[in-house]
């Protein structure tokens, strides 16, 4: 080939050869292989587990979304928001006036079995990947589905001078004891968390341990190492970038609530000036949480909402989902040996799958392999339950949800 002939075509070259390279790499990622990692204690009840959930062995991504960074911002940007209408209710807390929004999808019927969802950071019902996960239980397998909202989030409003705490637990705790008294002691309920809610759900997992009210559980995409996300999250691309965006939506959060802080004498440390000043996470927990939670500093605050010290307690079936490309939660924080000595943990390790995204497909704007992953887990445990899940309800037996 003579530079004549380069020169004369090089547009055309600039164009084929990257086109060139994308396609062979697209057609390769459609033909390898993306085994995952099943990480847990060989008992004969995680081993049913696995041989009734077929999707645990393999996470297949979209092809053309090639790392964990792409997959995360396509999770968000790329699949449409379902229309789903829900029910309300406000959930008294503590006795200094808080309240928690709990959007129920339906009313439940008697014996229908419920799976409690937890949203990510300043998260709620009107996310995407909450409302996938609701269709797609719902769907599949006719549960009732219900969102637990950290305080003043899912568009609700503070009703005290208190927010959300990643390393709190009685909120979540309250409501579950709400919802197990509403549906009766017999009625399978399970519970998954994203991100945020993932890492709450796995402390209360283990501070409740052999008392859990709980038929199973599933983690996804958790920090069970706050002091080693926050670090990740310092990097120069995570800064500019994933910790931005959620600094910037906690300090709206903050804004949206700020008349219960602004004249707030039981909490003389918190600078509300400093709060909307806040560059990253790591500033906005030092001025709005710490002050509030009366922690020493961040650091002690992230030390108590690191779940991993509580998964040597935890006494119900989990299911813990990581991926070894999430950007945010690091997956060297998923702590292996506590898991290989609890036999009621498996955890699966994916190749990718980013932050709270997995989408599958050509074209992913449908059901995510989290989706899948969790109705596999549900369905396995309601056979080792021994539970016969029907397939139709009477519409008019639903049960009360009010308080």
């Amino acid at each position: 080939m003579s530079w004549s002939y380069l020169k004369n075509h090089s547009r055309t070259l600039l164009v084929a050869i990257p086109s060139t390279v994308a396609l062979v790499g697209c057609l390769w990622r459609i033909i390898k292989r993306y085994p995952s990692s099943i990480i847990m204690v060989p008992t004969e009840e995680n081993q049913f587990i696995i041989d009734h959930c077929p999707s645990f062995n393999e996470y297949r991504p979209t092809p053309w979304i090639f790392n964990g960074h792409l997959m995360t911002v396509f999770g968000v940007l790329f699949r449409p928001l379902p229309k789903i209408i829900f029910e309300r209710i406000l959930l008294p807390v503590d006795d200094g006036g808080g309240t928690i929004a709990i959007d129920w999808h339906t009313k439940p019927h008697p014996g229908q079995p419920i799976l409690v969802i937890l949203h990510g950071l300043t998260g709620g019902s009107d996310n995407e990947y909450i409302r996938w996960m609701i269709l797609s239980a719902s769907s599949k397998l006719n549960i009732c589905c219900v969102v637990i909202h950290a305080r003043g989030c899912g568009r609700s409003q503070l009703t005290s001078a208190r927010s959300f705490c990643a390393a709190n637990t009685d909120d979540l705790r309250i409501s579950i004891k709400y919802i197990r008294s509403i549906i009766g002691d017999q009625t399978p309920l399970f519970a998954v968390g994203y991100s945020l809610g993932a890492g709450i759900l796995t402390k209360y997992l283990g501070e409740e341990s052999n008392k859990c009210i709980l038929d199973g559980a599933i983690v996804c995409c958790a920090s069970f190492d706050m002091l080693l996300s926050n670090a990740n999250m310092e990097q120069w691309l995570q800064v500019h970038t994933y910790n931005r965006r959620l600094t910037n939506n906690l300090i709206r959060y903050i804004k949206q609530h700020e008349h219960h802080f602004a004249k707030t004498e039981s909490l003389p440390n918190l600078n509300m000036n400093e709060a909307y000043q806040s560059k990253t996470i790591r500033d906005f927990d030092r001025h709005v949480v710490v002050p509030q939670y009366g922690y020493r500093d961040v650091e002690h605050y992230y030390s108590e909402a690191s779940s991993k010290i509580w998964l040597k307690s935890i006494r119900i079936p989990t299911l813990i989902l990581s991926a070894i490309d999430d950007p945010i939660c690091p997956i060297d924080g998923l702590p292996i040996e506590d898991i290989l000595q609890n036999q009621y943990l498996i955890a699966i390790k994916t190749l990718e799958g980013g932050h709270v995204s997995y989408l599958q497909g050509w074209w992913p704007r449908t059901y995510s392999y989290d989706n899948v992953v969790v109705i596999d887990y549900i369905k396995a445990r309601l056979k080792q339950m021994k539970y016969e899940l029907e397939t139709k309800i009477d519409d008019q037996k639903s049960l009360s949800i009010n308080i």
